[in-house]
């Protein structure tokens, strides 16, 4: 027994008489719950079950990231602004022959761009004019709101985005004094200033760098961290299995 799912995903009894029509719009969020709901199992890229793909959460979180990183940074035009859709069909449904230019925004240079997906400073010398850290803040003279940054990381975005926090800081008044795993804060957290915590689970577990930390944190019993002021930002998206 198999399934054709080409066929599935273009059928008119689900899709309507357009099914074969690329229309995007389809797939918006209420209007595809109410096709799951009217039509169960109608919707199978991925499969489910004991033969469903096991990367569905990790392709759905990279697109999600992909596609951030790319709308924060780039403007994106039509090559051809008078294009007239036309349908491509290989493994997917896609436009035929549409192109995109893209260009950094806010001024931005290559250099910068790479150094800000880094998490890192600009280099003062390869900047132009004043010396500045990345996207256009001024560099951390240390005279800003001492703060603490904190990550728990296994596949290193955690830490980037902890550094990228940390480079972009002083634009905002303050004055990064640490950079580190979350298993360096065990049982000293800083009381005296503001705490940001960056971090990722894994099926519900703590990343490697970040185990320490949180079997500290659960093993209190009173008030301990009740003067702690603190941030957290929880990366990723929890895993549907």
């Amino acid at each position: 027994m198999g399934c054709l799912l080409a066929k599935v995903h273009v059928d008119p009894a689900v899709y309507g008489d357009d099914a074969l029509e690329f229309k995007p719009e389809r797939m918006l969020d209420e209007n595809f719950e109410r096709l799951q709901r009217e039509f169960p199992n109608s919707w199978k890229p991925f499969g489910n079950g004991m033969r469903g793909c096991i990367g569905r959460p990790f392709a759905w979180q990279e697109a999600q990231l992909c596609m951030a990183m790319l709308l924060q940074n780039f403007t994106f035009v039509m090559d051809d602004p008078n294009y007239q859709l036309a349908i491509k069909s290989t493994l997917t449904i896609k436009p035929k022959d549409f192109y995109m230019r893209a260009s950094l925004r806010h001024g931005m240079t290559p250099t910068e761009l790479e150094h800000r997906l880094a998490g890192t400073p600009v280099p003062s010398e390869q900047q132009p004019g004043a010396k500045r850290a990345t996207n256009g803040a001024k560099a951390d003279d240390g005279s800003g709101k001492p703060l603490s940054i904190f990550y728990g990381s296994n596949s290193g975005t955690c830490e980037s985005l902890a550094r990228r926090l940390a480079s972009d800081a002083s634009a905002h008044g303050f004055s990064p004094k640490v950079v580190s795993p979350l298993d360096a804060a065990t049982q000293k957290l800083p009381s005296d200033h503001p705490v940001v915590i960056i971090t990722a689970s894994y099926e519900g577990q703590p990343p490697d760098n970040a185990a320490q930390f949180v079997a500290w944190l659960e093993s209190l019993k009173g008030q301990e961290a009740k003067d702690v002021s603190y941030a957290v930002f929880a990366c990723g998206k929890p895993c549907p299995y």
